[in-house]
């Protein structure tokens, strides 16, 4: 994007309030965002979900980002994420940021991208990173796959949603995380990622899927084929040979095993890559991980 003054000059005031303590983190996120919003759209930044709402007032942040306490802004910006719709942003993003300004999720900011192993850690723990590129400079330079610090933002706060949005599935997704690092620190991957596309896509299983675990499981399962086909020189269409399959087999089996799968789920677990999959055997799985 074309360098924006206002903004140039906003970010690094709202960063160093945010380190010298005037501004919390849910305050700082929020804030970041919505004046990135209003750089990129000018006055079609927000739109009034009801007719009834306020009118957006586009002249008043900018003065509000770098006068304003903690309180007073994270009154404000929870009532404008709470009856605004913003141009090029779907509605879950700023559900995320009032939620995380209300205290309901327990959101972690970063301003350093964290690594996938890290970002396990989190989501064991209950919460999700929200990185900030604080740097102006920085922030207007592509960040892994999205195309500035601001796509980044939003693209975190869509994760957010994904794994805070519904209780049941934030609960299952915790276990989930929690058996694939239990299953990680013991060895279980090892082989498998000296392959560097298994151990990419592996990364992203870990720290950039957040979706019902049934389909996570089932994300691993084809990556572990892929990974073996590699290993026999052969296409994403071929199948395994009896040795490829049964270490296949083997493996999953292992797995319910120490995650003390009972044997219903065990057997479902091996049925994912295998054929005769169904909606009885996704329950039995997402019970088993629910149980653990």
């Amino acid at each position: 994007m074309t360098p924006d003054p206002a903004l140039a000059d906003c970010l690094p005031r709202l960063a160093e309030r945010h380190r010298s303590g005037e501004l919390g983190d849910a305050v700082y996120a929020a804030a970041y965002f919505l004046a990135w919003q209003i750089a990129l759209h000018g006055r079609r930044y927000a739109s009034r979900q009801s007719k009834t709402d306020p009118k957006p007032e586009v002249d008043a942040w900018f003065p509000r980002f770098v006068g304003d306490g903690d309180a007073a802004l994270r009154t404000a910006l929870a009532g404008a994420f709470g009856c605004q719709h913003f141009l090029g942003v779907i509605p879950n993003v700023p559900v995320a940021l009032a939620a995380w300004l209300r205290g309901d999720w327990p959101l972690t900011l970063t301003t350093a991208i964290p690594s996938p192993a890290a970002v396990l850690d989190m989501q064991v723990a209950g919460t999700r990173p929200v990185t900030v590129v604080a740097d102006y400079a920085r922030a207007l330079k592509p960040v892994l796959t999205q195309a500035n610090g601001f796509a980044f933002l939003v693209h975190d706060l869509e994760h957010a949603y994904k794994f805070f949005h519904d209780p049941r599935s934030h609960r299952a997704q915790r276990r989930f995380f929690g058996l694939l690092r239990e299953a990680v620190r013991a060895g279980r991957f090892d082989a498998y990622r000296r392959d560097p596309v298994f151990d990419d896509r592996f990364d992203y299983l870990m720290s950039d899927m957040n979706t019902h675990v049934v389909h996570s499981l089932r994300f691993l399962g084809a990556v572990l084929i892929e990974c073996l086909l590699r290993r026999e020189g052969k296409g994403g269409k071929e199948a395994l040979s009896a040795e490829a399959e049964a270490e296949l087999v083997g493996f999953l089996r292992g797995l319910g095993e120490l995650w003390r799968f009972p044997s219903g789920a065990g057997a479902a677990l091996g049925r994912l890559v295998r054929g005769g999959f169904g909606e009885e055997e996704a329950r039995l799985i997402e019970a088993a991980v629910l149980a653990g």
